[in-house]
């Protein structure tokens, strides 16, 4: 779906926000008031905003709107969210018509929300090669300049994957993550006292997109070394994505975050080890409501190991009653049954008191 409304019915972004995106990145914004300044009005110019998270990216947009040098310019911001979206251009001349052009203004194209047709993995998405298909007809058909904003491995993968359309490209202007905005993006995430699995689909699409703005700040990426501390969250990020799209039944998207995270989590010290112990924990979870018994039992096994060796009672607990479950469906009740007292005392031993019940329902059943 296409959102073609005026600047000022889209979310005011609090002044002191504005400020300190600007005042963090600003090389970045003065040269991006120059390129505004000095594209002409009557031509096909291309730019680029790169900037990981939409808060960082509104504010940025509203403070140059809002610049006094800008006041003789008209910014019209296109939004294009649709993952499936193939054809760009295809999309901006349905609406390039309703654009009603103010006199003796400047006017100047800000297009977001690509990026979800771009993707994060995969080579080719189709979008980018039908840019470098069309790329000759945007200054026909589109004779005014252009700002797309993306996050930095969107436009990465318009350089690798677009070389033709990036060709055109007048200008790349690069805004780092302020403290602040990552903090903030941690804090509705990973440190929220809400689990992900209990927030209703909007909410835990909103947590999806803020996850994944984090993985990106979270990854290593031209030379830059990763901390411990950044891997640590790197794999946390991971996990929850890997979480987030098992609640949400979308199973593969949900084993290939958690297998990345796997991968990251090799360190033997006792955090990494509940970190891997969590993922286990999870993608056997994801076998068993894929039917694969014998396979979803392995995760289990290896989550219970790594839970015994550092005492995560807590999580011992949860992976026998997972356990359990799986051997009362395969009908070896009496295994099943051994799981569940466990995993009854376990939870009587830390005052589970809603996990015991939930247990206690299982025997019973």
């Amino acid at each position: 779906m296409l959102s073609n409304k005026p600047w000022h019915q889209f979310k005011e972004i609090p002044e002191i926000h504005q400020q300190r995106i600007i005042e963090f990145n600003q090389e970045s914004f003065d040269q991006l008031l120059t390129f505004v300044d000095i594209v002409p009005d009557d031509a096909f110019d291309l730019g680029f905003i790169q900037s990981n998270f939409a808060k960082d990216r509104d504010a940025i947009i509203q403070a140059l709107i809002n610049h006094p040098d800008c006041q003789e310019m008209q910014f019209e911001i296109w939004d294009f969210p649709d993952p499936n979206m193939r054809f760009l251009l295809d999309e901006i001349l349905k609406v390039l018509p309703k654009v009603k052009v103010q006199p003796d203004k400047k006017l100047i194209f800000i297009v977001r929300g690509v990026e979800n047709a771009i993707g994060m993995t995969g080579e080719y998405p189709p979008m980018l090669v039908d840019f470098n298909w069309v790329r000759d007809a945007y200054p026909v058909k589109v004779p005014h300049p252009m700002i797309f904003c993306l996050p930095d491995y969107a436009i990465t993968r318009v350089a690798n994957y677009a070389p033709d359309f990036w060709a055109w490209n007048s200008g790349t202007f690069v805004f780092k993550t302020p403290v602040n905005t990552r903090d903030d993006a941690m804090s509705q995430t990973l440190d929220a006292s809400k689990g992900i699995s209990n927030c209703e689909l909007p909410e835990k699409q909103e947590r999806i997109d803020l996850l994944k703005r984090l993985l990106i700040e979270y990854t290593p990426s031209n030379g830059r070394e990763e901390t411990q501390d950044d891997l640590r969250t790197r794999i946390r990020v991971l996990n929850e994505l890997g979480v987030a799209y098992r609640t949400r039944s979308e199973y593969k998207a949900a084993k290939y975050y958690l297998e990345q995270a796997l991968d990251l989590a090799k360190k033997d010290d006792e955090e990494f080890m509940s970190l891997k112990a969590n993922i286990l924990h999870e993608l056997g979870w994801i076998q068993d409501d894929w039917g694969n018994k014998k396979e979803a039992i392995a995760f289990y096994q290896q989550s219970l190991e790594l839970e015994e060796k550092i005492g995560n009672v807590q999580g011992k607990a949860a992976t026998l009653n997972n356990l359990a479950g799986i051997y009362a469906n395969l009908g070896e009740v009496e295994r099943a049954i051994a799981f569940y007292q466990e995993s009854l005392e376990l939870k009587e031993k830390i005052g589970n008191v809603q996990g015991k019940a939930a247990t206690l329902h299982c025997l019973a059943g």
